[in-house]
């Protein structure tokens, strides 16, 4: 199939009234191709290897050497193309060593402290251009010199080749010269394109250009393959049958079942890419967006295809080659020296990116039919990431079922290069995401009681965490910065907004089959964010008051947070949602005392340096202190109308947590349930001022049933959390699920009632409705389609 056409069931919408996302059904017939019935199963179709590079440039390759005198010019541009692959081969393994270099000197810095919580990247997206000299990612196997890809590129470079193709076609003859002069080279493709365009009737936007055939982009090549082959078409004597041309994986044993799954999903995942950028092109042509919007929708996006092409290009040469020899840890060790790269400004651009779509849905969907703007086009923008994000399991699941593998094998290295890729990559969004989740902090407090954000250094990680204190425990709003960590209660709603929503849509339920609204709406529920809701400030802890970090699993995720001021020490308990979350922080907090450490330490070394009578020992003052008593200078926070809110002081840590009830001038209560004078270690339990009241926030455990398959895993998340929060950790979570294989494209989420009809669940209120109807339950289980 012709890469610059739409394959023919990709023509489908999410705006049909075959499609069920609400409660009332639409009549309006739809138009063709722009409103269709969001066809799943085609969705998940796999793709043919006919549709790629390598089949298509093999089958060509095999079509010329039917041609009488070909096969000298087939042997230069072999010979040229191993050449190219050789200096590849010796590019990737010097790239190696530098990479394995950079690291042990980025973990030095690191060792020599940062004062900051930051990833690096070691590379930059130059080096996709430096070491990728052919068509094929990483290093081919021992019995292949060449892939058929950069092989042609290589022939039609030379410009004879394509002058010896049109006199098989034409009684018109043009010369064949063959030359390693490229001015010589570009004479003959020049010579070429006139004779065709003259002799052969082939109008000017039928035919590719000189620069094309000169290009190293893999678009490019496959124009002019296309066209190759239309000519051939006109001469019944080089009709192509396929023969022995096997690019299947043949499943023999559990390894080969997982390189299949790999190379059909990757070859998926291509076909989705190619149909992207031919949306992106459509959108282009037609004006529909700016040049700044279509990089806002699109970043990277012909890179990215680019080298996803090369990529697969690569698997399927390993293909037919005896297990033990292939190289498929090469691939991926390639593509984790720079192009992968390439995914970091596709995941931070994402939430701007359906931002542009929520406010150009109308001018998307009258531009092109190849996606729709609602549901679709969202799932193919989140695609590349989650493909980033499934390799590394992917590889897991390859090296666990290779009997060649070994520890210090490419196949672990590459997985381990791949885990650090898409933890760069998701760092990247995540800090990305933390400046607009700062600037709508700023909105959601009035009084900041004194503190300057300024001063606190970048923000790393938020969300809703336990806080246990002695006898109380409730929900905190935590914001960890690079120096302390805040704490905030949600400012209370109008005791009368949740009835009104209850009240709305008590009557609305068992709805599977029909629409509610457009797919604008949809999109605009999906991304509705809860964060407007007021903050207010009741406590907060200095990074370098921490002494002592606990992580505990006996009663939930948690971490035992041991702290000290000059007079007083104590400790709390922070609960999590999951693993993951507390390991995160654990990991940051850890980090950032280790910084705080070794900037410490290195201060002591200059300043032993400096003096000739400094003791040795004095450098090590720092590490005691977490048995010894050390002095931190830290702030003290008082009443909010004090004469200073925020000022030096030697006195006690305390914090800012109270009860609501309490008037704003009272003193703050302790966020430690044990308080001791001098030292660490003779505390005495004492009682806090006033108990919180109980938070009506709740953990859900959710079982997800994706297309009929039960995920393994529960999804526990808070009864608070929104729908667009709700939604995207669950398509996260079955992304990555062991028990799905294919991409995935959640439309629908539903759940059973209490008479076990099926209720739709499509925004806020929906989800709100569903938290109701557990009456006191914590669980729920969540049909995804």
């Amino acid at each position: 199939m012709d890469s610059n056409h739409p394959p023919p069931f990709r023509s489908f919408s999410t705006t049909s009234s075959n499609y069920s996302f609400g409660s009332s059904s639409s009549s309006t017939p739809s138009r063709s191709n722009s409103s269709g019935p969001l066809n799943l199963s085609n969705f998940n179709k796999p793709s043919k290897p006919q549709d790629h590079l390598y089949y298509k440039c093999e089958t060509l390759k095999r079509r010329l050497m039917m041609l009488d005198g070909m096969e000298p010019l087939m042997n230069l541009a072999f010979a040229k193309a191993e050449k190219l692959c050789e200096q590849q081969s010796l590019s990737l393994a010097q790239e190696r060593n530098t990479t394995t270099m950079d690291r042990l000197s980025i973990q030095s810095g690191s060792s020599n402290g940062s004062g900051s919580h930051r990833y690096h990247a070691t590379h930059g997206t130059n080096v996709y251009q430096e070491n990728l000299l052919t068509f094929a990612a990483g290093v081919l196997p021992a019995s292949i010199s060449v892939d058929p890809a950069t092989q042609l590129w290589q022939l039609f470079q030379e410009g004879a080749s394509l002058c010896l193709i049109f006199n098989h076609l034409s009684e018109h003859t043009i010369a064949v010269i063959c030359s390693d002069d490229v001015r010589v080279c570009k004479k003959s493709v020049y010579d070429f394109l006139i004779a065709v365009k003259t002799h052969l009737d082939f109008e000017d936007d039928e035919l590719f250009t000189i620069s094309n055939v000169f290009s190293d982009s893999t678009q490019d090549l496959l124009r002019i393959v296309a066209f190759v082959n239309r000519l051939l078409d006109l001469n019944p004597e080089f009709a192509y049958e396929e023969d022995d041309l096997n690019l299947e994986v043949q499943i023999t044993d559990e390894r080969s079942k997982v390189f299949k799954e790999i190379v059909d999903t990757e070859r998926k995942y291509v076909h989705d890419l190619e149909l992207l950028l031919m949306y992106k092109n459509e959108l282009v042509q037609k004006d529909a967006l700016t040049s700044e919007q279509i990089h806002c929708l699109f970043p990277n996006l012909n890179e990215i295809v680019d080298f996803q092409r090369r990529f697969l290009n690569s698997m399927e040469c390993n293909i037919n080659v005896p297990a033990k020899y292939q190289r498929l840890g090469s691939i991926f060790i390639h593509a984790s020296f720079g192009p992968f790269k390439a995914y970091e400004p596709w995941t931070v651009g994402q939430p701007a990116a359906i931002d542009l779509i929520n406010k150009e849905i109308a001018s998307l969907r009258k531009a092109s039919s190849l996606i729709d703007p609602g549901f679709e086009l969202q799932s193919y923008i989140l695609k590349p990431i989650q493909r980033l994000c499934k390799y590394p399991l992917l590889l897991k699941e390859f090296i666990k079922n290779d009997p060649y593998s070994t520890p210090s094998d490419e196949l672990h290295v590459a997985r381990a290069a791949m885990k650090e890729v898409a933890n760069q990559v998701n760092e990247a969004r995540r800090r990305s995401e933390n400046v607009d989740f700062l600037h709508k902090l700023v909105e959601r407090v009035s009084n900041w009681r004194g503190f300057s954000l300024k001063d606190q250094g970048e923000l790393l990680y938020h969300g809703v965490v336990g806080v246990k204190d002695s006898e109380t425990e409730r929900d905190y709003v935590a914001y960890l910065f690079e120096k302390i960590i805040f704490f905030f209660v949600e400012v209370d709603k109008a005791a009368t907004e949740k009835p009104e929503k209850k009240s709305i849509f008590n009557g609305r339920k068992k709805s599977s089959s029909s629409v509610s609204q457009s797919s604008a709406s949809l999109l605009e529920s999906l991304n509705a964010k809860n964060d407007k809701t007021p903050l207010e400030l009741r406590g907060r802890v200095y990074i370098q008051e921490i002494y002592n970090i606990t992580p505990r699993s006996s009663n939930g995720y948690t971490l035992v947070i041991a702290w000290s001021g000059k007079r007083e020490s104590g400790s709390f308990t922070l609960k999590y949602r999951s693993e993951e979350t507390r390991n995160q922080w654990e990991h940051c907090l850890r980090t950032l005392k280790t910084n705080e450490m070794n900037a410490h330490m290195n201060k002591k070394l200059r300043d032993s340096q400096s003096s000739t009578n400094t003791n040795d020992s004095s450098i090590y003052d720092y590490i005691g202190g977490a048995t010894e008593s050390v002095s931190f200078e830290h702030h003290h926070l008082r009443s909010a109308n004090g004469p200073a809110s925020r000022h030096h002081s030697s006195s006690s840590t305390h914090s800012m947590m109270r009860n609501g009830s309490r008037s704003k001038s009272a003193e703050y209560m302790r966020l430690s349930s044990s308080s001791s004078t001098a030292s660490y270690g003779n505390s005495t339990t004492t009682t806090p001022l006033s108990s919180a009241p109980q938070s009506t926030t709740f953990d859900i455990h959710i079982s997800m049933i994706y297309n009929h398959t039960k995920v393994r895993e529960l999804l526990i998340v808070s009864s608070q959390m929104s729908f667009h929060e709700l939604y995207s950790k669950i398509s996260a979570k079955i992304a990555v699920s062991d028990v799905v294989s294919e991409d995935i494209l959640v439309t629908k989420l539903r759940y059973k009632d209490e008479d076990g009809d099926f209720v739709v669940l499509d925004s806020n209120d929906d989800w709100s409705l569903a938290v109701d109807e557990l009456n006191g339950k914590n669980t729920i289980t969540i049909w995804v389609s």
